[in-house]
């Protein structure tokens, strides 16, 4: 997947905060929080949504594209 969410778990670290308090406020499911941390699946714009306003931060604080390799 070309989405990285490597930026939110960056976020939460800096912010004191872990996925454990992400599934507590019922920001997203677990479910969700495991795609993201994996890189794998389909996240919806409602997830991204949640998260922003629950951490007050923007989309691209939170994810970033990076091109895959392609194979030949």
């Amino acid at each position: 997947m070309a989405i990285r969410y490597s930026k939110l778990f960056d976020l939460l670290e800096n912010k004191g905060m872990t996925m454990y308090t992400l599934r507590k406020n019922k920001v997203i499911g677990t479910a969700t929080l495991e795609k993201m941390r994996k890189g794998e699946g389909h996240i919806d714009d409602r997830s991204i949504d949640s998260l922003c306003r629950f951490l007050q931060c923007q989309p691209a604080d939170i994810m970033e594209y990076q091109e895959e390799a392609q194979q030949a």
